[in-house]
């Protein structure tokens, strides 16, 4: 962190502020007005957001940035097909059972087969 001196260069900017006058002065009653606006801003009712409206709001200021839209959209799809491969597989597994034991009952009818 780099640091003043103290009373270094410091007198010249002070003098200069010193002989600084605004131009131009204030519109009639402003301290009043800003008073009036803080006022109202202090009563006027805070809006409740929804928890997707605020998701909604994320979104749309975080995605037109490239990186994180590109990622977002590779996490996505990850998530997507990792997902689906993960039902396929348990969908792949119950009905090659099923028709294992569809087979052994069509060879033989009278075997019992053990119900998954």
């Amino acid at each position: 962190m780099k640091t003043n001196p103290p009373d270094g260069d410091e007198a010249p900017l002070k003098a200069l502020l010193q002989e600084w006058q605004p131009k131009h002065s204030l519109p009639p009653r402003f301290q009043e007005q800003v008073w009036r606006r803080i006022e109202r801003a202090e009563s006027a009712p805070v809006p409740a957001f929804t928890l997707s409206q605020l998701f909604t709001n994320w979104l749309a200021n975080k995605l037109p940035r490239p990186a994180l839209a590109a990622g977002y959209m590779a996490s996505l799809l990850i998530f997507g097909a990792s997902t689906g491969w993960n039902q396929a597989r348990h969908d792949t597994v119950r009905i090659t059972g099923e028709l294992g034991a569809r087979y052994a009952q069509a060879v033989d009818p009278y075997q019992t087969t053990a119900q998954p």
